[in-house]
């Protein structure tokens, strides 16, 4: 069959499926944006059920505000809010969910029905949705709302195809239920899964959610942190020394009551703990941050994951100091050597008010190359004495810092045709909107092949099939790891690609810009897989061993 190469307005009930998928990938993300909606709502308490990992059934209900009969044929319309309605309110959110999507995309997806009704109506509102079809009536319901999401993806097979077991999807979904749970402590939380209660977070304190979601013994073991200056608040709790995981699975980040992932606030978590945990070792935290939504941009993302700071300096250096300070009283270990860290100094707004760094984080100056050594390691000396590079780590740890950044993917003029065997093709197909997030746009072209339209900047010197090649066989050895991880090892595979190799002869110029460009990112001491990304032999060392003092 020839198609017709004429342009026309795709159907509406075609058009909403297609952007259903920017909002609903599974059954966690229905429970994510239904659980904002009943948060947005002022919900005191929350109960979530699924069946069949929640593929069958996905029911979310609340003791929240509720929806008017009134609004009740609006709830379901794309871009309906009750959240939004300048374009000055976009630059200050202060609500979970804003856009307006999440009903409407999941209507388009499944069999929707929605129970509510307001403290100040007698007769609850029932409204049942399949497709374009929307019936309302009155019914009984106490005050607030349950929605049920039945046969989820039952009308796109191919995206039901891609799911993971109903076992996976359930974990995946009571990972979501912790995170918000951890998120919202003075709300309570249920889940209930194949009609087992497996999830229970009654109204409490922080530490007593955090004994609930992370387990009793993460709970005894973790201290408290806070660092205010300003309009920036950091505070939650952190473990100690004495525990830590092999993953970051354990770690959580809030943005006024949001969860968000960010590999740059890992970083910054985790860098106090140099010479206090051993190495390969992550701790357990959950971070809460406030500030002012004119700082911040919840809308960079399709299903506001993550977040943008206006002033990102402050924001990190904050986390990192008021986790340096909690771990003050645990002295550093001298069989877990710790590494010199370079910082610049703090850009910061007016009303973001960050306090001058510790003084054992800074190193004055910047480096001037000398020379390289074999190949591999730059020379070059600072103010400190004498400071050897790894120029792969190096260059390494500086892409994956701008990669994590993101930015505006470079075309690729001609578009670069990927054939790929069947098995990448299913690899390929499960992921792509995990590469797109990471600025490789690619669709399909034909039965097995790919055209890759655009990179991130810093990869375009990549042979785009070795490229590929690497990422298949990152997402092959990790497709089980959750998304932030499986993101996190992605774009590691690709900055270690892309880098400078060890062997490769380098000019003074090129060294020298890619040191400079090391001392301004935020985790210079090591590279994405943990290794030093230079040493440093300072002044009174040298002296030691020339015998000059």
């Amino acid at each position: 069959m020839i198609l017709s190469n004429r342009i026309q307005i795709l159907p509406p009930e075609l058009a909403n499926r297609i952007a259903a998928g920017e909002v609903v990938e599974r059954p966690a993300s229905v429970v994510k944006e239904l659980i904002e909606n009943s948060l947005d709502a002022g919900a005191k308490a929350i109960s979530v059920e699924i069946q069949d990992g929640g593929l069958t059934l996905v029911r979310v209900s609340d003791d929240g505000h509720g929806i008017a009969r009134a609004d009740a044929p609006l709830a379901l319309a794309r871009f309906a809010t009750s959240k939004i309605h300048t374009a000055e309110d976009l630059k200050a959110i202060r609500s979970l969910g804003f856009r307006g999507e999440a009903l409407s995309s999941i209507a388009a997806v499944a069999r929707l029905e929605i129970l509510t009704r307001t403290d100040d109506e007698l007769e609850g509102t029932r409204l049942v949705a399949q497709e374009e079809d929307v019936q309302v009536s009155p019914a009984a319901s106490p005050v607030g709302t349950s929605v049920t999401v039945r046969d989820l993806f039952y009308n796109t097979p191919a995206r039901r195809k891609f799911l993971k077991s109903p076992l996976r999807e359930g974990e995946l979904v009571r990972t979501t239920v912790a995170r918000y749970a951890l998120a919202w402590p003075g709300v309570a939380f249920r889940l209930i899964t194949n009609g087992k209660e497996t999830l229970v977070a009654l109204r409490g304190t922080p530490l007593e959610r955090l004994g609930t979601t992370l387990g009793r013994d993460a709970a005894a073991e973790m201290i408290e942190i806070g660092w205010e200056a300003g309009d920036l608040r950091v505070r939650g709790h952190v473990t100690g020394p004495a525990m830590g995981r092999s993953n970051r699975q354990g770690q959580h980040f809030f943005l006024n009551g949001r969860p968000i992932r960010s590999g740059l606030l890992a970083v910054m978590l985790e860098r106090p703990y140099a010479g206090r945990l051993p190495p390969g070792r992550h701790p357990l935290a959950a971070v809460h941050i406030e500030i002012d939504p004119h700082e911040v941009d919840v809308n960079v993302h399709p299903r506001k994951a993550e977040v943008r700071f206006s002033q990102e300096r402050a924001v990190y250096q904050a986390l990192l100091w008021a986790v340096e300070a909690a771990l003050s009283p645990f002295p550093r270990q001298e069989q877990y050597p710790t590494l010199d860290w370079p910082f610049g100094d703090v850009p910061v707004a007016p009303g973001l008010v960050a306090q001058e760094p510790r003084p054992e984080y800074v190193v004055a100056g910047g480096l001037r190359v000398l020379g390289q050594l074999r190949n591999t390691y730059i020379i070059a000396q600072s103010s400190e004495g004498l400071v050897v590079v790894d120029q792969h780590a190096a260059h390494e740890q500086v892409l994956f810092e701008t990669l994590l950044h993101g930015g505006q993917p470079a075309d690729l003029e001609p578009p670069v045709q990927l054939e790929l065997t069947p098995r990448e093709v299913e690899r390929l197909t499960g992921s792509l909107r995990l590469l797109i997030d990471l600025g490789l746009e690619i669709e399909p072209f034909g039965k097995r092949s790919f055209l890759l339209r655009s990179l991130p900047p810093v990869l375009i010197h990549v042979p785009p099939m070795a490229l590929m090649t690497a990422l298949l066989e990152e997402l092959e050895r990790d497709w089980h790891l959750d998304e932030e991880r499986l993101r996190e090892r992605l774009v590691a595979k690709a900055a270690c690609t892309a880098a400078v190799k060890a062997g490769d002869p380098l000019s003074i110029e090129t060294m020298q810009d890619l040191v400079d460009d090391l001392l301004t990112v935020w985790s210079p001491a090591t590279c994405p897989h943990g290794r030093p990304a230079f040493v440093t032999l300072s002044v009174e060392e040298l002296e030691r061993r020339f015998l000059r003092r």
